[in-house]
Parts: structure tokens; sequence; C-alpha cells
């Protein structure tokens, strides 16, 4: 029967009799419970649709009774069928989502997942991740991975593969006699290819969302360094069987072997896409080289909103190439940038001072935990709160902003009126001043949705001098810090 999981567990408890209740004169005579779906067991005898059913679902693979029965026994056979149908037979005619519940409770016991509502396509696509996952690519049969992508491809929106397994290693030539060969293991050409990935995904026409790792995972005491490594040949049948993904939202590659010709390579191909909406490329070895590539899609592309590229490998140059393409017009509708755990020198400071005072829209959102930021640099990611009014959260925990840096930031959030968070945990603040901006925070979100005057967006003395504004927050002027401002006599 369908109640005792159509009406939850928590409703059920909710309106149970109490133990009070229930040992009360009126409810001890009462012979039928009404709220006790369990009242029957063991007392009558299952009816004869109930045996039937359990033959049925014995043989669902040879014979599909349910375009023939009634729904109500279309129930009970959800009930009964075993999870370990093959999916050639169930995918096409089952669509109860309690039956794909079951399976993926059965199937992968070790997975807990919340907030499903779909619950077919999330086993679907935990059916294709481990397939692909655990295929031995050695001896890895296309036609297999394309039967089982076009069984399932109408019902996978996500795809998310946390490992994925190496090619062997090549072994060297077996040496000749009177032949000099090199039999060094070292002098192998080193080949890191994983089972192409083009068939697979050129089916997958739903998907929104792909999530990859390129390594192996729990090798305990087998590490290798080319366990972690992938080829521009995995690259290049990655981004042939990206070419037809109409509706591709989210591209996300971690904890991988991603340099910048790979990441230059996948950006190509991707900012042909409208439709890609987030970039994720978080603990991988992007350098200055494919940043500026990164700049240049978000200069191009008219719709990506999200890039996070945490603890990467860029440095003064690479920060220069996302700052210049975040202040052109037109371009991407960016709303989150995410640097954590990446080495920022001053120089680097300087060009966000310059870039976010500039930016008076996008992003919304700046993420530069540990970063290493402290003395001149730490007062200029907090001085540029002073002029920037795009910003509504910014992050910088686990950095050093003690001394000038706490001051410089009470005095630019004291001007800016459109912060609404600012996460300093573990910046070496005092109490006083963590009060003071948990204050001046409280501020700005009463008054959200009022109409403020520009003079009480911007100081006045600086409302009709864009050109002294460009000279102070010059990337190559890293001895000014945003906030504080020189002696002038203010305009009337």
């Amino acid at each position: 029967m369908k109640i005792p999981y159509v009406v939850s567990l928590n409703c059920r408890e909710a309106y149970a009799t109490s133990a009070f209740m229930q040992a009360s004169a009126g409810e001890m005579s009462r012979k039928i419970i009404a709220e006790d779906f369990e009242w029957d067991n063991g007392v009558t005898p299952a009816p004869l649709t109930f045996f039937a059913a359990l033959e049925l679902s014995k043989i669902f693979h040879r014979l599909n009774p349910l375009h023939k029965i009634l729904q109500k026994d279309v129930d009970i056979l959800m009930d009964l069928f075993p999870a370990d149908i093959p999916l050639k037979f169930t995918v096409p005619h089952i669509k109860d989502e309690q039956y794909w519940k079951r399976s993926y409770a059965t199937k992968f016991p070790s997975k807990k997942e919340i907030g499903v509502t779909f619950w077919k396509g999330k086993f679907l696509s935990s059916c294709l991740q481990d397939y692909l996952e655990n295929v031995n690519p050695d001896v890895f049969i296309e036609e297999d991975a394309v039967n089982l992508a076009s069984l399932v491809s109408p019902y996978i929106y996500e795809l998310s593969l946390n490992q994925l397994q190496i090619v062997r290693q090549p072994t060297p030539p077996v040496p000749q006699e009177n032949v000099v060969e090199d039999t060094c293991p070292f002098s192998v050409p080193k080949l890191y290819d994983h089972i192409p990935l083009e068939p697979v995904l050129v089916k997958l026409y739903n998907l929104r969302e792909i999530s990859l790792v390129f390594c192996l995972n729990d090798v305990q005491d087998n590490y290798l360094p080319r366990y972690f490594e992938f080829s521009m040949g995995d690259c290049e049948s990655l981004c042939r069987g990206l070419e037809d993904l109409r509706h591709l939202q989210t591209f996300r590659i971690n904890r991988s072997n991603l340099d910048c010709s790979k990441v230059k390579l996948i950006l190509q191909n991707l900012v042909r896409k409208e439709s890609i909406e987030e970039l994720d490329f978080n603990h991988c070895k992007i350098g200055d080289y494919g940043m500026k590539a990164l700049g240049g899609f978000i200069f191009i592309h008219n719709n990506v909103k999200r890039v996070r590229i945490a603890n990467n490998r860029f440095k003064e140059v690479g920060v220069q190439g996302i700052a210049y393409a975040l202040q052109t017009k037109p371009a991407a509708p960016i709303e989150l940038l995410d640097f954590s755990l990446n080495s920022m020198s001053l120089e680097c400071a300087t060009t966000f001072a310059a870039a976010f005072v500039r930016c008076k829209e996008k992003p919304q959102t700046l993420i530069v935990n540990s970063c290493g930021f402290n003395g001149a640099s730490a007062e200029k990611m907090a001085g540029l709160l002073s002029l920037n009014r795009g910003l509504t959260r910014l992050d910088m925990a686990a950095n050093d902003l003690s001394g000038e840096a706490e001051k410089t930031l009470i005095r630019a959030l004291e001007q800016n009126k459109k912060i609404l968070r600012i996460d300093l945990r573990r910046t070496h603040i005092s109490e006083e001043t963590q009060a003071k901006v948990d204050e001046l925070l409280e501020r700005n979100k009463n008054l959200l949705g009022q109409e403020m005057e520009p003079s009480d967006e911007i100081p006045p003395l600086y409302l009709n001098e864009p050109e002294y504004l460009i000279w102070e927050y010059n990337p190559n002027n890293p001895d000014y810090i945003p906030g504080r401002y020189p002696e002038r006599v203010p305009e009337v």
C-alpha cells in the first residue's frame, strides 16, 4: 500500500495518539483504530492479487504487466519489484519514484542523499557514474558505454565523476642482442589517457552540470604521480563531447592537472555556449597564461555568473587579466568570484582595488579567503569598500587584518551602505572591531530597499573627479591605499 511512504513518518508521529490518551477509558474501548496502518498485520490473510503480483514481480524481465492491470495493482507491484532488474527493462516502463528511491538505497547503501525530488534521474546518474569510474580503460568497450548512456540520457541532468581509471603505462621494449636500445623506465613516453568521454557525453543531451576529477581515489600505498595527470588527448575528447550539449550550465574540473594549455582549449570550446553560468576550476594548476584566457572568456561571454579558481598557480599577470575583463563593458554579468587559497602579493591587491573601485555592479560576491593579505595589501583590500558599491558580500577569512587594516576597514564600512556580509574569521582583528563591523552591517541591512541620494553613495569630494580616481587607483601606484584620501577642499 502507498500510505506508509506517501504520508511521511514525521506527519504520522505528529498526529499519533499520545500514550496518556491511549490509556484513557474512551480510547481503550476502541476496536477500530484508523490511524494504525498496520492493524491487520498477522490478522487477515493477504488477498489473491498480492500473491499474483508477487509471482509477476519475479518475471518482469520476461513479462511486463504494467500496461494491462489496474493502478492499485501497479502500486502493489512497485513495492514488490526487486531492485536488481536490468535497466533495459525498467527504465522505459517504470516511473514510480518510490521504486527508484528503494533501488538507490539498495545499490548504493553508502551514499546518503537528502532533498532529492527526482529519484529516477539520481539513480540512473549514479549507475552511469559507477560504470565510468570503475571500468578498466585497457578493455573499455565503447559500444557498452554508448548503449548505457543512450538508455539513461532522457533522465540525467547532472554527471559527476570523482575518479577515472588511467590506461596502463607502456613497458620498455625487451632488449635484443647486438642492439643498443633505451630500456630506462623513465624514457618511456608518458601517456596519461583515460577512457574517452566523447561517445558518452554526446548522448547525454539533457546535461546541465558536469563535475570531473582526473585522479584515482583510495590508492593507499600504490600512489604514483601519474594517477593525477591527464593528457591533451583526454582534454580533446572531452571538448568534442561538449559540442552538442545545448543546456550545459555548470562545468567543473577539480583536483586535477588542469594547466594553462588545457584550460585554454576547454574555454575555446565553452565560449560558444551561451547557457554556461558557472565555471569551477578549484585545486588545479592554472597559471598566468590560463588566467588571461579566462579573462578573455569573461570578456566575450554574455552569461557566465560564477567563477571559482581557488588554489591555483597564477600571480600578478593572471589577476590583471581578470581585473581588466571585469571593467570592460559589455561583459559577462559576473556575480561571484572565488580566489581563495591563492597567494596574493601587494601588486595583486593593488590591481584588485583598481578594478573593484571602477566596477559599480559586478560582482556581488568576492571570496579571497587565505590569500596571504597583510599590512599594506590587507589595507588595500579593506579600503576598496570605500568606493565600491557593487559588492554585497566579501569573504576575507584567514588573512591578517590587524593594525592599520582594521582602521581602514571601519572607515570604509562607515561610507559603504551596500555591503551586507563580511567574513572576518581568523583575521586577528579585535573584539571591538568585530562589534563595530557587525553594527555597520546591521545598519546596511536595515537600509535595504531604501533609495539614497548619490551623495550618500560616494563622498561629494569625488563625485566629479574621474581622472583623480583613475590616477589614485592605478595598478602602477602600489603606495596608495583606498579609503585614505589626501586633504582637499570639498566641492559645494
